[in-house]
């Protein structure tokens, strides 16, 4: 688990898994000035350490992305032609585009959730993504806004659920310490939930009939479904998950100095249709932002006390 991808031309072998994303809604902000891809945003919500990295030349610099390479669709291997492995999915995508418009590198090192964590705390040039923002998590990390919006998926092998009510009573698996955790802990608060490293792991438990239910990411859930004859997904409705799952962000160390280069890059990407053309090849057409893309990312969460 200790291998590193070079990510300059981006070809890859691996390893494992991560998650991002929520603040305040555009609308609900003064109107954001942007830039040239890679020049940070100027938004009333942004705080000095924005201000301090405007001026940051990400250009010729080389990062770290760290996470789960088994967490398609946003990160998973795909085997090549000639034998060779290679990272892809939507985040690798957006990382790839983000290095190119803006000319810095980036290594990518497969960990599991919990170490990913750690390694973003300990390193200012190391970066993750598909992480929900939290005011847990923003006392320690910075965010760029938005650029997914998830929907939380139920794995099962009998009944379709899509509903909180249809959780009750099951045994449920989470991987631990993800936004999907803390959503059935606080909506279900007696519920026999029990949490693994990875969602490989917590497949393998529903897989086996040791538990009833995984609750996951939803476009992870249908991976699953299309790798998995029998099991069964179903999406809740984000009426019922809107208060504890938000939108997938990139996810840093405070005041790292790129964040707001990556920012700026991911909003001209939201505004240009990049992004929602990615959304649509790696996760499906039915999960695309469209012209509201821009307003549901909300801003970035940079130097940014609030948070759900």
């Amino acid at each position: 688990m200790n291998s590193t991808t070079q990510h300059s031309n981006f070809s890859a072998p691996m390893g494992r898994r991560s998650f991002l994303a929520l603040a305040a809604g555009m609308a609900a902000l003064a109107p954001v000035a942007l830039t040239a891809c890679g020049q940070t945003q100027s938004s009333s919500s942004s705080s000095t350490s924005t201000d301090s990295s405007s001026s940051y030349d990400i250009s010729g610099k080389k990062l770290t992305f760290v996470g789960d390479n088994a967490f398609a669709p946003y990160r998973y291997i795909e085997m090549q032609s000639d034998g060779s492995q290679k990272t892809v999915g939507l985040d690798i995508a957006i990382a790839d585009e983000m290095a190119s418009r803006l000319g810095f590198t980036y290594d990518f090192e497969p960990q599991e959730f919990a170490a990913t964590l750690a390694t973003i705390q300990s390193s200012d040039t190391s970066f993750t993504m598909a992480m929900s923002s939290n005011a847990e998590r923003l006392e320690t990390f910075d965010f760029t806004r938005g650029y997914y919006e998830p929907r939380v998926g139920v794995l099962t092998m009998g009944d379709k659920v899509e509903d909180i009510d249809g959780l009750k009573g099951k045994s449920i698996a989470c991987t631990t310490g993800t936004v999907q955790n803390k959503f059935v802990t606080a909506v279900l608060p007696d519920a026999d939930v029990h949490t693994y490293d990875g969602g490989d792991q917590c497949l393998q438990e529903v897989l086996a009939g040791r538990i009833d239910a995984y609750v996951c990411d939803g476009a992870e859930g249908q991976s699953m479904v299309d790798a998995n004859p029998g099991l069964v997904l179903g999406l809740l409705d984000r009426s019922e998950t809107e208060s504890y799952v938000g939108v997938y962000r990139l996810m840093a160390q405070k005041d790292a100095p790129f964040v707001s280069a990556l920012d700026s890059c991911i909003a001209d990407m939201l505004q240009d249709g990049t992004i929602d053309s990615y959304i649509s090849k790696y996760v499906g057409p039915d999960f695309v932002w469209g012209d509201g893309g821009f307003a549901a990312a909300g801003t970035s969460t940079v130097g940014d006390s609030t948070g759900e």
